[in-house]
C-alpha cells in the first residue's frame, strides 16, 4: 500500500464534519464507503485508490482520541495505531 499523504483538510464546525483530501492535489470524484462509525473512506471507482476520508462527529471522535492520549491510555487500540505510524514515518524519513 502506497504512503497516504493528506494533502487538505477541512472542518464545517456547523456539521461536525471533518474532510480530508488524501494523495491528491484536489477533491476527485470518489464513492464514500462506511468502515467505521462515522468514519468514510473516499475511493476513486476508475482508479480504486483512496483519494480522501470524512469523519462525521468529528470533535466526538477526536476527542475520545484526545482524551486517550491524555490519561495515557497507551493500549487503546487508536492510540497505539497513531504512534505506530509516527515510528513508522520517522524511520521512512531516517532510512
Amino acid at each position: 500500500m502506497e504512503k497516504m499523504t493528506i494533502t487538505q483538510i477541512a472542518y464545517n464546525e456547523d456539521a461536525d464534519e471533518l474532510d480530508l483530501v488524501i494523495n491528491v492535489n484536489k477533491p476527485q470524484p470518489a464513492i464514500s464507503h462506511l468502515v467505521e462509525d462515522d468514519f468514510y473512506l473516499r475511493i476513486n471507482p476508475d482508479t480504486n485508490q483512496i483519494v480522501g476520508a470524512t469523519i462525521f462527529n468529528a470533535s466526538h471522535y477526536l476527542g475520545q482520541l484526545a482524551h486517550a492520549f491524555a490519561v495515557k491510555a497507551f493500549d487503546d487500540p487508536n492510540v497505539r495505531f497513531f504512534l505506530e505510524r509516527r515510528v513508522e514515518a520517522f524511520a521512512l524519513e531516517t532510512a
